[in-house]
């Protein structure tokens, strides 16, 4: 891995740890090890840029965590495979960590537009992914599911860490059945 993809992953890892606010640039070039000049270099707009990639590399991980969890499975064992992964993220880091990209969308009004849109983009993508999935497994009007699927999800992570209990993943299970035919 070069300096420039060192950084954005790090990056990405405190970020899904500490947030936006949370997550310092010295930090990260403590951790990666390398200079102030370094982050400039590979990122001229500085921590916005580096920030936005990161989000971008989190929601790409994510997204293909889920992919796995999806693959070979009908839509809702699938779906329920998906909650899993986020019940499993925040049990196996004592609720700390989870969704890379909720963690700054929920920020994003404090942080820069850039950072907003790519938030917008990694959750978009995730839905059209999902979306695909679900009408190759005969689901119709795939995309308003997958909306729908991702606001369950998300609603329920938020809930579950806030609580440090993951009964309200666990909750969104059984409604699953209901998005899937309405």
């Amino acid at each position: 891995m070069n300096t420039r993809e060192r950084l954005i992953a790090t990056t990405a890892d405190l970020i899904s740890r500490k947030g936006f606010r949370g997550m310092g640039i010295n930090e990260v070039l403590s951790l990666v090890e390398v200079p102030k000049g370094s982050l400039y270099h590979h990122f001229p707009k500085g921590k916005e840029s580096l920030v936005t990639e990161a989000v971008k590399y989190g929601g790409k991980a994510q997204m293909e965590r889920y992919g796995a969890a999806l693959k070979g499975k009908g839509a809702e064992e699938g779906l329920v495979a998906i909650i899993d992964v986020m019940i499993e993220d925040l049990r196996n880091t004592d609720f700390c960590e989870a969704c890379p990209i909720a963690i700054v969308a929920l920020e994003a009004s404090e942080a820069t537009e850039d950072i907003r849109k790519a938030c917008d983009e990694m959750f978009k993508s995730w839905q059209v992914g999902l979306a695909y999935y679900l009408e190759k497994r005969g689901i119709s009007k795939g995309l308003e599911k997958a909306e729908q699927f991702y606001a369950l999800l998300e609603g329920g992570f938020i809930l579950s860490k806030a609580h440090r209990d993951v009964k309200y993943l666990e909750q969104q299970k059984p409604l699953i059945a209901l998005i899937l035919k309405a």
